[in-house]
């Protein structure tokens, strides 16, 4: 492969609303922990987020219907929070 081809985009961080709408799409160039980290910062930091997943950068889609690699929500971060 040539450095003038497209590649992967990385990782695809999307946070979502309580009715399943994508609020937010960033991508990683990081790896599944740091996409994780960036993850918990955006459902700290998005209001109307209730959860985020964690998808494969395959290319331009606008909904991420497969399943994601990881999924954090606002109960997760609730539970961190206790312990």
């Amino acid at each position: 492969m040539s450095s003038s081809e497209p590649t992967s985009s990385g990782l695809i961080v999307i946070a979502r609303d309580a009715a399943g709408q994508i609020v937010t799409r960033i991508t990683s160039h990081r790896d599944l922990v740091g996409a994780m980290h960036t993850a918990r910062c955006v459902l700290k930091l998005k209001l109307d987020a209730v959860r985020v997943e964690v998808h494969h950068g395959e290319g331009p889609t606008l909904e991420y219907c497969g399943k994601p690699l990881a999924i954090v929500s606002q109960e997760d971060l609730l539970i961190e929070q206790t312990r």
